[in-house]
């Protein structure tokens, strides 16, 4: 794979708009809609946490499948602080763009009761606000809360009622690369409301997606083919079906380390039968480094 032409990302380093810039275009990796389990997504504290993945049965914030909900039934309740996040494995995007998209709906108090996104690079120890987050990269954005909407912490955040908003987060890491992306992204989807219960509803998030933007180096270069397996989940033996010429493939665990990596030749079945049930990250790899998308398995 060639180098990332610098010129694109010299323009990106000293580009002004803060808003997404998809450059030679978006090149989209995996996708929840949270219709079942995402084996990324964790609720802290689940007995306690109002964060709920299911359908939602309110009147403003509505849904015809899967969503996180701040409760699928009743209002938020006052003077509450509740996330739920995301772990993503980013050891397998492209190094120098990462984007998170997703729909959300949202039924708070202006600029008093709302939500903040945060993202952590240490694996959650610390937490930065998305909007302030400038640390040796560029981050740009769409449908993103300004430095004026703030709630009643001072946070910066999202608040009020809006449905279906669709909002892209961008993160571009820029020359000179000082510190190198962390192989986990932790991203937090945090609700807060102050002292006064004013029954309303919440916040809901919806089909959350994956991609990276092509810098410069040519569409057909960077592009991830794709593959198909089955069964999934599967008691350990998963086939693949994929039309480019497959020399190994990598089975990771979700933290991104590698358990298992076969050269494949001719074999066309995975053995994975002697692995602990749970779930793998599963990519494969052609003779010239070139690398698919990357396939969430399940072992019964």
């Amino acid at each position: 794979m060639k180098s990332v032409s610098f010129i694109a990302i010299f323009f990106t380093a000293f580009n002004t708009q803060a808003q997404l810039n998809p450059f030679l275009g978006i090149v989209p990796l995996d996708a929840c809609d949270f219709s079942d389990t995402c084996a990324y997504v964790v609720i802290p504290n689940s007995s306690t946490n109002i964060w709920v993945r299911g359908e939602s049965q309110k009147s403003i914030l509505t849904s015809t499948g899967g969503v996180m909900i701040t409760d699928s039934v009743n209002s938020y309740p006052n003077e509450k602080n509740a996330a739920f996040e995301i772990h993503w494995p980013s050891w397998n995007q492209y190094p120098l763009s990462l984007i998170m998209s997703f729909h959300h709906s949202m039924n708070s108090d202006s600029l008093l009761d709302g939500g903040i996104i945060e993202v952590s690079r240490d694996y959650g120890a610390t937490w930065t606000n998305v909007i302030d987050d400038q640390t040796n990269m560029l981050f740009l954005s769409n449908e993103l809360y300004n430095s004026t909407d703030t709630l009643y912490t001072g946070e910066k955040g999202f608040s009020g009622t809006f449905t279906d908003r669709y909002t892209e987060l961008e993160w571009v890491w820029v020359f000179p690369i000082k510190d190198l992306p962390t192989d986990t992204m932790y991203y937090r989807f945090r609700f807060i409301s102050d002292t006064i219960d004013t029954n309303k509803e919440g916040w809901m998030i919806s089909d959350i997606s994956f991609s990276f933007a092509d810098l410069g180096s040519g569409i057909e270069e960077l592009t991830l083919f794709d593959f198909s397996i089955a069964p999934n989940p599967s008691n350990g033996h998963v086939q693949i079906n994929c039309s480019s010429e497959v020399e190994k493939a990598i089975l990771r665990d979700l933290s991104g380390n590698i358990v298992q990596t076969e050269m494949l030749e001719n074999i066309k079945v995975l053995n994975y039968s002697g692995l602990s049930k749970g779930n793998y990250f599963l990519q494969l790899q052609t003779s010239n480094q070139r690398l698919s998308q990357v396939k969430h398995v399940i072992i019964d």
